[in-house]
């Protein structure tokens, strides 16, 4: 039996229906070097790529010749809106997908075991440089990253001569000012929200990286360090209110990309006073674990075998009340 042969039909030129926005041209795409990882950008807008660099750029220039590992694809939709203040971000995730959900303009789905992701958002979203970085742009390669080969630490993180010391502690025990208060001390800050670890699988070594560009306080902030009075309130993923102090404008120098840790300290708010104490290292890694996000097994047990290598380096609790300027100086003599 034979396979009847059509003919080429001639069609006339003219535009298919796309209302899957299938045929959205790419044509803004660059690579960037995030946390020493190889990621490529791609968009129909000049406007997401602008925000890529604010995202990744600083964090220096992709080896000539290396592949990208990753591959984020965020087009901007031009039949799309969203209305302010923009709607709450949702994430979820099911086998190897994650997905962001915004809104029904606002969108967008990571493929984990491929490492790309795609979406779409509305003008209003990309216009809003903080918002789609930190929501959209950030949250994506962190969240790829991750599954592949990093292990993140939710702390703030400030160093000295490439030593770095992980601040760690629940929501609303001061970290961030912690750590702007060892920037005035003279310490670089490294980050002021996580941290991600990398194990060197030859040397059996710890290397941990940040985004050490932009600090985010509370308003309340300005009582304890009364030089952020004017300073612009942005608004993060979940809709809070905060300061961004640009590092490299106010303390040019101290941003750190990345260092090798050399203590873990977890933060406790008394009215006790000043302590700082050592405290065992099972202590420290079961208070880590309490913040590990469920994934795929060997996602898992890779993150369990960072986290025991961290807690070696030396595990701590600070105590403090008041201003954070002495619980500043203990962190400096851990360094």
């Amino acid at each position: 039996m034979t396979t009847p042969a059509f003919p080429l039909i001639a069609y006339p030129r003219c535009r298919w229906p796309d209302p899957l926005h299938r045929g959205i041209a790419l044509e803004f795409r660059e690579q960037f070097f995030p946390l020493g990882v190889p990621i490529e950008v791609q968009s129909n807008r000049e406007t997401v790529l602008a925000a890529a660099s604010l995202s990744f750029g600083r964090y220096g220039e992709c080896p000539s010749g290396k592949p990208a590992e990753l591959l984020i694809q965020l087009c901007v939709d031009p039949e799309r809106h969203d209305e302010k203040p923009l709607a709450v971000p949702c994430y979820r995730a099911l086998s190897h997908l994650f997905h962001i959900g915004c809104s029904e303009a606002s969108f967008a789905i990571a493929d984990l075991a491929r490492g790309s992701a795609v979406g779409f958002v509305s003008p209003e979203i990309a216009n809003d440089t903080s918002f789609f970085c930190y929501v959209f742009l950030e949250c994506l390669f962190h969240v790829l990253t991750v599954h592949r080969n990093h292990t993140p630490v939710h702390c703030s993180c400030v160093a000295l001569s490439d030593c770095g010391v992980l601040i760690c502690g629940a929501s609303g025990t001061g970290k961030t000012t912690l750590a702007y208060a060892c920037l005035k001390a003279g310490m670089q800050i490294v980050s002021d929200d996580v941290v991600h670890l990398r194990l060197d699988p030859v040397r059996h070594e710890l290397k941990l990286w940040g985004n050490p560009w932009t600090l985010r306080l509370l308003p309340d902030a300005v009582q304890i360090f009364p030089e952020l009075n004017g300073t612009d309130v942005k608004r993060r993923g979940g809709q809070e209110k905060c300061l961004e102090i640009d590092v490299s404008r106010q303390f040019p120098g101290s941003a750190s990309i990345s260092c090798r840790p050399a203590a873990l300290v977890f933060l406790q708010r008394h009215d006790a006073g000043h302590r700082l104490r050592p405290i065992e290292k099972e202590v420290a890694l079961q208070r880590l674990f309490r913040d590990v996000v469920l994934d795929e097994d060997a996602v898992m047990v890779r993150h369990q075998t960072v986290l025991q290598e961290l807690v070696t380096t030396g595990t701590y609790e600070l105590s403090y009340a008041g201003s954070p300027f002495d619980a500043a100086e203990s962190i400096k003599s851990l360094l």
